[in-house]
This record gives C-alpha cells, sequence and structure tokens, in this order.
C-alpha cells in the first residue's frame, strides 16, 4: 500500500511511541503490531515494519537536515487516558526555554506500569542527538517513571538522567481507585494499570533514587476541589495520596487534577527546578531555590 502522507485519527489507546527524533515518531500498534511514521504536525509519512519505517525517516532526516533543538531533551509522560493533554500548555513553554521537548505516548489502560516503563526504555535507548534527559510527569505517568529508573539499560550509559517532575502524582495511590477497582466498567475502561492505582498495589512501587520534587493540585484549606475525598485535593489525587519520601520539595498548587501541569505556578516551578541542574549530574544538595509560589 502506497504510503500516502495523511493525518491519523488518534487512537492513542492503540499506539506506542518506540522511536522519537526532533519532533518526528515512530509508533507502533498494540494490536498489528505494524509502524507508523509521525512527522512534527502529527501525519504519517510511512507504514509498515520498523526497519522499513526508520529507513524512509533516515532518508527524509538526511534530506531535510532534521535534528534537535538542543542535546538536553524533557520528555513529558502522561497518565492513564487522559481526556485532554494536559502537557498542551507545559510542552511550547519548555520549548520556548530553548529545550528539545517530546510529549510521549503510550497505551496506558493496554497494559502493566513495568510494560510502560519497558516501552520508554525502548525509545530511550534509540535516542540520537541526546546527552541529557529530564522528564516531567502527569498523574500515572510518575509511578511509570519511578519504575523505568528503578531498572537499568544500556541507554543510562550514554544519556544522564537530570531532574524529574512528578505533578499530582498517585504515589501512594488513589482512594478512587480502591473502592472502583472491582468495578466492571472500571475494570474495562482502565486496564491493568487501573489495577495498579490502588493503595496496595501503588506500594509495591520502586521508590524514587534520583532528585525529584512533587507538585499536587489543591486549595490549601484541608478540604479540596472533592468533598468525597479526605483532605485537601485536586479533584482526583488528594494531597497526601502525592507525597514521596526523598522529595526535594513539595508544592501544592490551585489546580485541579486536569489542567495542573499547564498552570502558571506548575509552569514556575517547572522552570526553576529545571533550571538548577548542573551538568556535573548531581543532587542539588540545597541549591534549588523555587520561586514564590504555596508549599505544603
Amino acid at each position: 500500500m502506497a504510503n500516502l502522507v495523511s493525518p491519523t485519527l488518534g487512537g492513542t489507546q492503540f499506539w506506542r511511541d518506540t522511536y522519537i527524533h526532533a519532533g518526528w515518531r515512530i509508533q507502533q500498534n498494540v494490536f498489528t503490531r505494524h509502524c507508523r511514521l509521525l512527522d512534527a504536525e502529527n501525519k504519517r509519512r510511512a507504514w509498515g515494519p520498523y526497519n522499513a519505517v526508520y529507513a524512509r525517516f533516515s532518508d527524509i532526516r538526511k534530506a531535510q537536515a532534521i535534528e534537535p533543538v538542543s542535546r538536553t531533551m524533557v520528555m513529558l509522560v502522561h497518565g492513564i487516558a487522559p481526556v485532554i493533554d494536559p502537557f498542551r500548555k507545559t510542552e511550547p513553554f519548555l520549548r520556548d526555554l530553548g529545550y528539545d521537548v517530546v510529549s510521549v505516548r503510550y497505551p496506558s489502560t493496554r497494559d502493566t506500569l513495568q510494560s510502560h516503563a519497558a516501552g520508554l526504555a525502548q525509545v530511550l535507548e534509540r535516542l540520537e542527538g541526546t546527552d541529557v534527559v529530564h522528564f516531567v510527569t502527569h498523574s500515572m505517568g510518575g509511578l511509570v517513571i519511578r519504575c523505568l529508573l528503578a531498572g537499568e539499560g544500556a541507554w543510562r550509559d550514554r544519556v544522564k538522567v537530570g531532574r524529574v517532575i512528578l505533578i499530582a502524582p498517585p504515589n501512594q495511590g488513589s482512594a478512587i481507585a480502591r473502592v472502583l477497582q472491582d468495578f466492571q466498567p472500571y475494570k474495562f475502561f482502565w486496564g491493568k494499570s487501573g489495577q495498579q492505582l490502588t493503595p496496595k498495589a501503588a506500594a509495591s512501587v520502586p521508590q524514587a533514587n534520583f532528585p525529584f520534587i512533587t507538585i499536587a493540585g489543591g486549595r490549601n484549606d484541608g478540604r479540596g476541589y472533592n468533598p468525597l475525598l479526605d483532605g485537601d485535593n485536586d479533584g482526583t489525587v488528594t494531597v497526601a495520596e502525592t507525597r514521596l519520601a526523598g522529595a526535594e520539595a513539595h508544592h501544592v498548587v490551585p489546580s485541579i487534577h486536569t489542567t495542573i501541569a499547564g498552570s502558571p505556578d506548575a509552569l514556575r516551578l517547572c522552570q526553576d527546578y529545571l533550571a538548577s541542574y548542573t551538568e556535573a549530574g548531581a543532587p542539588s544538595n540545597g541549591a534549588y531555590r523555587p520561586s514564590g509560589t504555596c508549599s505544603g
């Protein structure tokens, strides 16, 4: 079949990124296993077996001189089945700061946290032109990154892990997931990953062994946006559920779960923390000083 340039039809829960370079990506379908090449405007430029698709991109890359704008990448990792893109404001904001920014895509309801982490490891193994990678996550994406960075992988010999920012992460699990875990519609729509968001399951996710901060959403009033949850919350995850030992800082900003990653306070915190990274890759050791925002 001819490789015609065409827009995609979506299907975000059926495709997994396997290669990323300067806004272009190769994705694999979770059912058919065939691949497609998407350009920076999300239009399909080729499809077929991975090697053939990669060869096609190599030709395009050479002809158009497609290279990252920076050797420092910020990888954005979404949570489970986002209704809207949580990074629609984060991505252009960080790109304007000079970073090579990619919002990685994976079928978040179709497999386990560990499988999602393995998929990200494959993307990292195939990185070209990147020396440092920072991670900014939303919701369940934080648990995926904890699984990823608990492992090794050849990519870690040539790419340094910089800063990790966990936004609204259910680090202690989710009370909502605990209540709904046996509810059939929940099990159907949220899949294996949804079952791993209960407090009991989340307790088995590896602890953080990397420099990171957490950003939670709430009202700082003890009640939060959802009166059905105990304590301050962003409507979905409580502030208490976001806490994780070892954080260099824990912040609470006035925002709901869906839009927190693009809130002005969260964007400023991301900018400050990423800027605190040193080329030596050492922990901040007190050097991180966020600009004024509410913390808790």
